[in-house]
């Protein structure tokens, strides 16, 4: 689980709530908040920190802090207006008097960022318009489609800590609703660590504090790639003396699936942990260190990226069942299990590759030659990345998702992405995420919209149970790529799985 970022004992934070419409009473008045803004101060430095203040300074301004804000004191719009001028629903606490806090410890915010909510919801965009706490409301979508999202005034994207998480259109008719906004950073209660938490434009503003941890901003946390050692190094953000580090790290749809996470950590009670992700998308990171006197956190996203196409398969009990993943091109005119044309275990991976039929050139050799299995070799000895490929065949690699690249597709192709009960027992409930240019724009079979019914495993062949489930279309613009998802359904129905017996056919 993600961890709540812990207060700095040397400041006392302000506190964003959710605001109901039973707690409009308590606003304070547009003029009252309006009086209460301040300037953006310059960030203290690490080289200023150890001799700015005495303790006598730093004790006095918790001392003068602690007595100037109630913990349950009136909330604040953060646009300065009430509930009927503005229906914001994001609220904070009043900032503290500064009387009593040494001039070169205050953090005040004189200029901040517009909250830009609006009187209507604009759907399609992941955003809160109305700043009424709910993102596309009312809004129809296709169940599976993945798009961005932002849990907070619209105004403050990629503002300070904010990045934008992800929604997953939920449903089993024709038209869902968009689900939670997950697995981004959102506005947090402003913490003394020289970070705008709150993204109003101003860091640690409010605030009393000399920040003794730097915490670091999206723009420098640097990608990471499947299977690539990626290492962390926590002393850019804290110098000082430290009695113990942990790491904390939560990943996406397919971790709750797999019931372990899709990730291994190395050093993980050191200040310079080496994680290996086997998934793309995005992985919540969150840093702490304790000392003889506090516990300081940071909290921020690894993006981890595969390039062009890609495909993840993952599913329950993987230990007892083998569920295996199949892309086919359809221009190719061929039926499923086709050896010479059809990408799966037979002749997708490192070890049997055989699909020149495909005609694309390979990639560069640092997309797979981490991958697992023991493939690594045999694309050091090729040089380069066979394109499409399969890096993990599930049933050597238990709890690790199968997956298929493409990294590099050609203009106007379209691929479809079949799901195959090979062996096993038992009712099976498999989950596909498709990427593309290393951002997920689908998912299916995830709960509460399981694929039901794939319980019948049929082995060589493609025989048993096989789930067709998306068309993907790509265009190609120079080094992008971007995708068409469409969902695959039973025939004459616009929702639902498309599950099929003994059926090889495209």
């Amino acid at each position: 689980m993600k961890s709540i970022p812990h207060r700095n004992t040397r400041c006392r934070t302000n506190r964003i709530h959710l605001l109901s419409g039973l707690l409009a009473a308590f606003v304070l008045s547009a003029a009252t908040i309006l009086g209460l803004a301040a300037g953006c101060g310059p960030k203290i430095s690490n080289d200023e920190k150890p001799d700015a203040f005495t303790t006598d300074q730093r004790d006095a301004a918790v001392q003068h802090q602690d007595a100037s804000v109630a913990s349950d004191g009136p909330a604040l719009y953060l646009d300065g207006g009430s509930s009927e001028d503005s229906g914001n629903g994001y609220v904070l606490d009043a900032a503290v008097d500064p009387d009593g806090c040494p001039p070169e410890m205050r953090a005040e915010c004189d200029n901040p960022v517009d909250p830009g909510c609006q009187t209507d919801e604009v759907c399609g965009n992941g955003l809160d318009d109305n700043c009424n706490t709910q993102i596309d409301e009312g809004c129809s979508c296709r169940p599976g489609d993945v798009q961005p999202c932002f849990q907070g005034p619209p105004g403050y994207v990629n503002v300070g800590a904010c990045t934008m998480g992800t929604q997953t259109c939920e449903g089993t008719t024709e038209f869902g609703h968009w689900g939670p906004c997950e697995g981004g950073i959102f506005p947090s209660p402003e913490v003394c660590d020289a970070l705008d938490n709150d993204c109003n434009g101003c860091a640690d503003d409010g605030l009393c504090c000399a920040p003794e941890i730097t915490c670091p901003e999206p723009g420098d946390i640097a990608d990471a790639q499947p299977f690539t050692p990626y290492q962390l190094d926590g002393t850019q953000w804290y110098s000082g003396p430290a009695q113990s580090w942990t790491w904390e790290v939560e990943g996406g749809p397919c971790d709750q699936v797999l019931g372990q996470p899709s990730y291994t950590i190395t050093g993980g009670d050191t200040a310079t942990p080496t994680l290996q992700f086997t998934l793309s998308g995005d992985y919540t990171v969150t840093m702490t260190v304790t000392t003889a006197t506090d516990t300081y956190t940071c909290t921020f996203i690894v993006h981890v990226i595969g390039p062009g196409l890609r495909v993840e398969l993952c599913w329950e009990g993987t230990g007892s069942r083998d569920i295996d993943l199949h892309l086919l091109r359809s221009d190719l005119n061929a039926n499923w299990c086709d050896t010479s044309k059809d990408c799966f275990y037979m002749n997708c991976k490192g070890s049997n590759w055989d699909l020149d039929t495909w005609g694309y050139s390979d990639g560069p050799l640092a997309e797979c030659v981490n991958a697992p299995n023991g493939q690594g070799t045999y694309w050091q000895d090729r040089g380069s990345c066979a394109n499409p490929r399969l890096d993990v065949d599930n049933i050597s690699t238990p709890g690790i998702p199968e997956n298929i690249n493409v990294d590099a597709p050609s203009e106007g192709q379209t691929f479809r992405i079949m799901v195959h009960y090979f062996g096993g027992s038992g009712e099976a409930h498999p989950l596909v995420n498709i990427y593309c240019d290393g951002h997920r724009i689908a998912t299916y079979g995830q709960a509460p919209s399981q694929v039901t019914g794939f319980s019948d495993s049929g082995s060589f062949g493609c025989q048993g149970d096989t789930w067709r489930v998306a068309d993907v279309l790509t265009h190609v613009n120079g080094n992008q790529v971007s995708c068409d998802v469409t969902a695959l359904h039973p025939d004459g129905q616009t929702s639902g799985y498309r599950v099929l017996h003994d059926d090889t056919s495209y």
